[in-house]
């Protein structure tokens, strides 16, 4: 029995056969060359959103330090003042976003995506203005609501943002659909024919595919499954790894690998590993769907009420500030 590696399609796939040759190292040459002219596939991570809320949590860290002696300013202040007053316009200026999506007049000014985006960040930026404004302090029954109901809904509308990415194509996509996901899936489905020199890596596969699609059926996933679907891919992802680890070392100790060889096999091992990871996360994403709508059109019904309160209890603050 020999082992052979070859390049297909510049993807790299090692073949178990009783019949071949160990590749030269002309071959060994050609398979790095073409793994590093490979394009990689592209995660859209949301790092920046999360660079983001660190520094406003590190802001509000250091300013509740600095600023809640109110030996700077206070609340009354000119600068505390002002500090309000900016923070109102940005209250205010969330609006506009859902003005923008159902008003005929918004619709011609601008992308949707670039006023969702600006939608976020100013949810995050507006309370944290006020809370500077208030210096950390409630000094009134009606000043204590409208703070609260500003953070609620700031809060929900990080979760919200959440459920959104979920059904959305990136953070600032349009709309997925469950067909889509599955089209996904199918693309990643070649990753079953890779490892069919891992029979068994190839069965829990399928099998995890299998009991994810009969679980989400008719969007009938209950919470308790739709939890354990997510821990299931972790747990699937993590076990795949090791068992694939062992049989490709398996096959090089008994092969006598070269070094060459070995850099080679590793290379393709992180390849491997990847195309595992994607094929799982298609899986839990198409299971997951219905449920993650759901769960948006709750949120929905939660966080609009709260704007409401918000945006009343706002008023009425300005008002009482100025009318006492």
């Amino acid at each position: 029995m020999s082992v052979k590696i070859q390049a297909v399609g510049k993807k790299p796939t090692l073949i178990f056969g009783i019949v071949g040759e160990i590749m030269s190292s002309q071959t060994q040459d050609k398979v790095m060359n073409d793994k590093k002219g490979a394009a990689p596939k592209s995660h859209s991570k949301d790092y920046g959103w999360a660079v983001f809320l660190l520094v406003i949590v590190a802001l509000l860290i250091a300013g509740y330090v600095a600023v809640s002696p109110q030996k700077l300013y206070k609340p009354g202040d000119d600068f505390g003042y002002n500090l309000g007053l900016v923070g109102g316009i940005m209250l205010l200026a969330l609006l506009l976003y859902p003005l923008r999506k159902r008003v005929s007049f918004f619709r011609s000014l601008g992308v949707l995506p670039g006023w969702f985006r600006w939608h976020m960040v100013l949810g995050i930026l507006a309370p944290t203005v006020i809370l500077f404004h208030s210096t950390f302090h409630i000094s009134s029954i009606n000043a204590g609501v409208a703070l609260v109901c500003m953070l609620l809904v700031s809060g929900s509308g990080t979760f919200g943002r959440f459920f959104y990415t979920k059904i959305h194509h990136g953070l600032y996509g349009r709309q997925a659909t469950v067909n889509e996901l599955k089209a996904e899936l199918d693309q990643s489905g070649d990753v079953k024919s890779t490892f069919s020199f891992a029979p068994e890596i190839e069965r829990k596969l399928e099998d995890f595919r299998v009991q994810s699609e009969a679980n989400a059926q008719a969007g009938k996933l209950g919470l308790f499954k739709f939890v354990s679907i997510g821990i299931q891919t972790e747990l699937l992802s993590k076990s795949l790894k090791k068992e694939l680890h062992a049989i490709m070392q398996a096959q090089a100790r008994e092969k006598n690998f070269t070094t060459p060889q070995l850099k080679t096999m590793e290379g393709m091992f992180v390849e491997y590993i990847e195309q595992i990871n994607s094929y799982l996360k298609a899986v839990r994403d198409a299971s997951q769907f219905h449920t993650y709508e759901r769960l948006f059109s709750y949120w929905h019904i939660f966080h609009i009420p709260l704007v409401y309160m918000m945006v009343f209890s706002g008023f009425y603050h300005v008002y009482a500030v100025h009318a006492y």
